[in-house]
C-alpha cells in the first residue's frame, strides 16, 4: 500500500513507477479527490475549533450557532 504523502510529492515519478507495472490510475482524478479530501479536512477542523472557541465563551446567545456547527460537522463524519 502507498502512502498519499509521498504520492504527492511526485505525482509524475509514482504515475511512471505503476506504468511499468501496467497499471493504469487516473492520476489527475486522484490528484482532485486528494485536494478535495484536504480540504474537506481544513473545513471540518475549522468548524471544530469554532464550536470549541463557542462552548469556551459559554455565551447563550450562541447557543444556536453551535447546534448549526454540529449539524455541518456530521456532514464530514459521513
Amino acid at each position: 500500500m502507498h502512502n498519499i504523502k509521498d504520492i504527492r510529492k511526485d505525482f509524475i515519478a509514482f504515475a511512471k513507477s505503476l506504468e511499468k507495472r501496467s497499471i493504469n490510475i487516473n492520476f489527475e482524478n486522484l490528484q482532485k479527490l486528494d485536494e478535495l479530501n484536504r480540504d474537506l479536512i481544513q473545513k471540518k477542523e475549522a468548524l471544530e475549533k469554532e464550536k470549541k472557541d463557542i462552548s469556551k465563551s459559554k455565551d447563550e446567545n450562541l447557543f444556536k450557532k453551535s447546534k448549526e456547527i454540529s449539524k455541518n460537522l456530521e456532514f464530514y463524519l459521513i
